[in-house]
């Protein structure tokens, strides 16, 4: 099995695309990028974002914004394979500091699935952990993935 950590903030709904689309909380562009990643990888996306708090075991959306997430996805016909164990304390999320536990989290989910071959984590976050920054694909958080961020992931992946 071929994996995709994903991040959200930063990768599909970067600062620009904010800034620039208020109303709106997903860059489809992005979206339309991972469907290609996906389509010529065939991996499955985990999430390792904070978003990922508000989806269940089953990977269904618990709130408007996740639901967002979700209806644009089933749009593209991506699927949520799952999700990053949540190691983070109150404090991490107060100052959104989720980089000093994305790693352990990824690295605890590999180790409950035994079946993976290779994985790339899409993040516009440097993870503090040299092992899985090898297998990363640093997005610039001010413009969200690019199509050359999706041959990258590709090259890496296949």
């Amino acid at each position: 099995m071929k994996v995709i950590f994903l991040d959200i903030d930063g990768v599909l709904n970067s600062e620009g695309f904010l800034n620039n689309n208020p109303n709106q909380a997903i860059d489809r562009k992005g979206v339309g990028i991972l469907k290609n990643i996906v389509d010529k990888t065939g991996a499955v996306i985990v999430m390792s974002s904070g978003w990922r708090l508000w989806f269940d075991d089953n990977m269904l959306p618990q709130d408007g914004y996740s639901q967002c997430l979700y209806e644009i996805l089933c749009e593209f016909n991506i699927k949520l394979f799952g999700k990053t164990p949540d190691f983070s304390t109150e404090e991490i999320r107060t100052r959104k500091t989720f980089s000093h536990v994305k790693a352990k989290e990824i690295t605890a989910w590999l180790n409950d699935h035994e079946v993976v071959e290779k994985y790339v984590v899409i993040d516009d976050l440097d993870l503090k952990n040299e092992e899985i920054n090898a297998h990363l694909v640093k997005i610039n958080g001010q413009v969200g993935i690019t199509e050359e961020d999706a041959r990258c992931v590709i090259d890496m992946i296949n």
